[in-house]
């Protein structure tokens, strides 16, 4: 006699919305300006020259990659390109949030270019509805639209690229006040320790306070690394 076999009820789960692995992934655009500026630099750093000013200026950018790169978040408008090999097969999650779909204009969107299997560059835009768009998810994600799955690609190297905006706008700032303390540490802490090592002496200079790991560890999202 053959025993019908048993049924197990579970609860389903989503697949877990980790970074699509890519293989290369870019500044294509910089920021137009940095969330901190300059008057604000010189006094945390209590100068009151312009001697300084391109050096500082300098510090402040350095400052705003080492805290996007440590938190893998993009602070100020930038635009990132990234390739890929291949599509997944659902989603594509986007790295450095927050993604920015589009602006009040509507003129920021996504820009899906791939190679398709004849050799032949083609490009999708979410403007044109070519694809879903979900920036309201951190990170952000795009995926296709409803009953529908990515187009087939060559599957050579590097043939999707997807180039989308990320971070806050010029007029918006709206970063967290403890990013922004952040880089003026580090802006402090580079302008007052130019050598890894003192002149003269053996004595390494002090590293970056514990104050700043602090800050890193509160603008942290947490929930994608």
């Amino acid at each position: 006699m053959i025993q019908p076999s048993t049924i197990v009820y579970v609860t389903p789960k989503s697949p877990s919305s980790t970074i699509t692995p890519y293989r290369s992934l870019v500044r294509h655009t910089p920021p137009s300006v940095e969330p901190v500026t300059l008057s604000e630099a010189k006094a945390h750093c209590r100068v009151d020259t312009s001697d300084d000013d391109t050096y500082i200026s300098s510090l402040i950018a350095l400052g705003r990659s080492i805290v996007e790169d440590r938190l893998d978040r993009t602070i100020i408008t930038t635009v990132w390109e990234a390739k890929y090999d291949h599509f997944p097969m659902w989603e594509l999650v986007l790295p450095r949030p927050p993604l920015r779909a589009s602006n009040i204009n509507g003129s920021l969107e996504v820009t899906v270019t791939y190679r398709d299997e004849g050799g032949t560059n083609r490009t999708m835009l979410s403007s044109n509805a070519d694809f879903q768009v979900d920036d309201r998810a951190v990170p952000g994600r795009i995926y296709p639209n409803y009953a529908a799955v990515w187009p087939a690609v060559r599957g050579d190297e590097n043939s999707v690229t997807v180039r989308w905006t990320a971070g806050s706008g010029t007029s918006e700032m709206q970063f967290e006040p403890v990013c922004k303390h952040a880089i003026l540490l580090l802006v402090g802490h580079f302008y007052a320790n130019r050598e890894p090592v003192t002149a003269g002496t053996n004595a390494q200079n002090l590293p970056i306070p514990y104050t700043f790991e602090t800050l890193m560890s509160q603008c942290n999202l947490g929930i994608y690394r």
